[in-house]
């Protein structure tokens, strides 16, 4: 009659095992992915689109992104060793970063659309959703930032309840983070229609999905933010990209906002 008991109090252990590195690792790819993104770039200013500095603007966004995956992998490893008041205290600076993050990449997004491409040359080569025209489709970048918003702010609204709190942080890197890593390591490295089309819903699906996947790993079910954000959100995305960016209301919202 013990059995199940010991069971339990093995798994356990096993569970938060799992946890404390999935987070942590997480962290470690998002970094890796940016720097696979942006570095060649930064490294090599003579495959940019035009051959100058970073502008101050862009400068600004791209330290505050990079203090951000570090402060995501910063309170991940609090977590994992046990701090949980320092992750909290940590929290409110997490607050000040995420709102600087937003600021400064709508900024970067207008800047961007007014001048007409990324420095880095990269996005020119990813083809526009269906409809859209560059200018519709540079400002269409700040419907990550939206999402972005919104998951943290849940995340945040959510802090006294660890499970949704954790998910809601997780989903908002994975799935409002990504697309635009994902888009210069396209435009750089494979420079391919065909594949594009099919790599930005087949990435988004598959960052979306580890949540859920963990969920049933490590808990033996899913938890239901890691299953419904997802879900909903999939059939938001296709609406940004087909429906609102190819739209004219859209178009005339582009061309006000980069007077």
């Amino acid at each position: 009659m013990s059995q199940p008991a010991t069971v339990s109090a093995v798994s356990e252990p096993v569970n938060r095992h799992i946890t404390r590195w999935f987070y942590i690792n997480i962290a470690l790819m998002m970094i890796l992915l940016n720097v696979a993104a942006f570095a060649p770039s930064i490294i090599n200013p003579a495959v940019r689109r035009v051959p100058l500095p970073l502008t101050p603007l862009v400068a600004g966004h791209a330290i505050v992104s990079a203090l951000w995956l570090l402060l995501f992998l910063t309170q991940a490893t609090l977590i994992a060793t046990g701090r949980r008041t320092v992750h909290r205290r940590l929290g409110v600076a997490g607050a000040v970063v995420a709102v600087a993050f937003v600021v400064l990449g709508v900024l970067n997004v207008i800047e961007q659309a007014r001048r007409g491409f990324d420095l880095s040359g990269d996005l020119v080569r990813v083809p526009a959703p269906p409809g859209a025209g560059p200018l519709a489709a540079n400002t269409g970048l700040l419907f990550f930032f939206l999402e972005f918003t919104i998951l943290v702010g849940g995340a945040l609204w959510y802090r006294s309840r660890p499970g949704v709190h954790k998910r809601l942080m997780l989903l908002a890197v994975l799935g409002a983070l990504t697309p635009t890593p994902v888009a210069h390591i396209i435009g750089h490295w494979l420079n391919s229609e065909p594949r594009a089309v099919l790599l930005f819903p087949a990435s988004f699906v598959v960052f979306t999905s580890l949540s859920a996947i963990h969920d049933a790993i490590s808990e033996g079910r899913v938890h239901p933010v890691s299953l419904w954000v997802p879900i909903v959100w999939l059939p938001l995305r296709i609406i940004e990209t087909r429906v609102i960016q190819p739209s004219a209301p859209w178009h005339e919202f582009a061309v006000w906002l980069t007077r």
